[in-house]
């Protein structure tokens, strides 16, 4: 069937902004066909999609506007270049026909698609014709070849028959269910099973499902090049920690006024590599006074900064052997110059739980990040000593404005612009890290003498985030989307992006017309189509779990 060379296409924008678990139908699926994409309802995916907030903003006129009003024929250039105007029909009028539950797989080794998707009898025997009417205006051959098996009939497509290029497909249908694939075998054994066992549809809220078998990928990766290549890429894979992970996984629900999205990273080990980053003990939402109560974003988590020094040496060693020395021949030489031992002296005072927040006003951002720190003072003048060695002192000099507030430093870096100034200060019980405003509004309200301020409970955020996350979570964010807008419009109306989409659209050469971004909407009109996002992560007996709910 035609359709499925293109539909893999179509699938793969689907998934973009989506994607955890099929059921019924998935379960067909070959050992070499788990990476996949499944829509439990195509037509309530879609309906529910319009009413989310991506869907909204899209049917909106001032956003079309903005997009260039691409009209139908552009879309079917963009999914169907190079096809003519009566395969674009035949194309278009079998998508039509998948309603109901879609499953999309991938055979990473040979590039093959496996289908598995609910049609009636009826839709499959048109579609059967429409295939038929192709072979007279198609540009590219294909034979088709009647066969059947157990009574049901199969149906083999041969592309460009007769030549070095020729593939065979086969496609079947039993029940209220669509098969197709390139392998025969596959094909039969899916006949006998849904001949035993009728697919039940799916019920309730419309799903989109993906499934990434990563350790899978990464090894398929690794097998088009050199033995030499190979070798070294895997060690890199393995002293990164990724060769542990089984398969990541992404379920979203659709609701009338929410998406919610479930996500898994499988991982047989979350101590070794870039995981030992993560500090996965339960963070707690902070009850301290300096958070405003105006706040755009919070996020709470925990990084273990330690943990992953203390891994550096192990991922050096794995990854080329001759590294090792140089970085311990650096740290040397750093030690000698500063006169203090990094690890010692800094990072055996840091805690692992840190929070961030931010504040928009007008069209910009203040935020501030601040790290716990295990012992504030031992950390200041393991600073302070290594900046006011003499080696140092030329360096700090052409790198670092150092300012006086509230008799705390503030240190910041001089070749930033003033605008994306960034520095750091450092409290008795945090390193903080933000732009020059939030650091000075930070060391303001931390040393107050006044009554404590917990205004900030009252806050939408932190009242979602009591509601929402549980206690077993290392990690947890909100976000006010509305009030962030601001900040995404005024990038896209002054900064440097435009001009990196328009230049990257020429280059690309696609059917679809550029935005204009003289019609670009104010920031509160594409506010009022958003929400509040909140989100959170926990470990499980078999890796990580994320949720994120996206209001509307």
């Amino acid at each position: 069937m035609s359709l499925f060379r293109k539909i893999s296409t179509l699938s793969l924008v689907l998934a973009l902004p989506l994607a955890s678990f099929a059921l019924q139908r998935a379960q067909l699926l070959p050992p070499n066909g788990q990476t996949y994409f499944r829509i439990s309802n195509t037509v309530a995916f879609w309906e529910a999609l319009q009413k989310s907030s991506l869907g909204q903003l899209w049917q909106d006129q001032q956003f079309q506007d903005f997009m260039g009003n691409p009209e139908l024929e552009a879309w079917h250039n963009f999914f169907y270049d190079g096809d003519t105007d009566e395969e674009t029909r035949v194309f278009v009028e079998q998508m039509e026909m998948l309603t109901g539950e879609v499953v999309l797989a991938f055979d990473s080794e040979t590039e093959n698609i496996f289908i598995i998707a609910a049609m009636s009898d009826d839709d499959f025997e048109q579609s059967l014709e429409l295939d038929e009417n192709l072979r007279t205006v198609t540009e590219n051959p294909f034979d088709v070849v009647r066969r059947s098996f157990q009574g049901v009939e199969i149906i083999q497509h041969i592309d460009s028959p007769g030549t070095d290029n020729e593939t065979s497909s086969w496609q079947t249908h039993i029940g209220n269910t669509f098969i197709l694939g390139y392998n025969r075998e596959w094909v039969e054994q899916c006949i006998i099973r849904l001949k035993n066992d009728p697919v039940t549809e799916p019920a309730g809220l419309p799903v989109f499902n993906m499934n990434l078998p990563v350790n899978d990928l990464i090894r398929q990766s690794l097998k088009g090049s050199s033995a030499e290549v190979a070798a070294k890429d895997q060690s890199l894979f393995n002293a990164l920690g990724l060769l542990n992970v089984n398969y990541l996984s992404c379920r979203i629900e659709m609701h009338d006024d929410e998406m919610v999205v479930n996500s898994t990273l499988n991982a047989r080990d979350l101590e070794n590599g870039l995981f030992s980053l993560l500090d996965t003990e339960p963070s707690e939402l902070p009850t301290v006074t300096f958070i405003p109560e105006d706040l755009t974003s919070l996020e709470v988590g925990r990084i273990d900064l330690p943990g992953l020094w203390q891994e550096i040496p192990a991922i050096l060693q794995q990854i080329d052997p001759g590294t090792k020395p140089q970085f311990d021949m650096m740290l040397a030489m750093l030690q000698q110059q500063t006169g203090i031992n990094l690890e010692q002296d800094l990072l055996e005072n840091l805690g692992t739980q840190y929070l961030s927040f931010s504040i928009v006003e007008n069209d910009s951002a203040s935020s501030v990040i601040a790290l716990e720190l295990k012992d504030g003072m031992a950390f200041k003048q393991g600073l302070e000593s290594a900046l006011t060695s003499p080696s140092m002192q030329p360096y700090v000099a052409a790198a670092l404005d150092i300012s006086d507030f509230l008799n705390h430093s503030i240190y910041t870096l001089k070749q930033a612009p003033s605008d994306e100034q960034m520095g750091i200060a450092v409290t008795d019980d945090y390193l903080l890290y933000g732009n020059p405003d939030g650091l000075r509004q930070t060391l303001r309200a931390i040393t107050s003498t006044g009554a404590a301020n917990n205004a900030f409970e009252q806050s939408q955020l932190v009242q979602g985030l009591r509601r929402h996350v549980p206690s077993e979570a290392f990690g947890f964010s909100a976000i006010d989307w509305k009030k962030y807008m601001h900040i995404i419009v005024a990038e896209l109306e002054h900064g440097e992006i435009p001009a990196l989409i328009m230049q990257n659209w020429a280059r690309s050469g696609s059917a679809l017309p550029p935005p204009d971004f003289s019609k670009l909407p104010t920031a509160e009109h594409i506010a009022q189509f958003f929400n509040v996002s909140y989100q959170y992560i926990q470990a499980g007996n078999n890796g990580l779990h994320q949720k994120i709910i996206l209001k509307y």
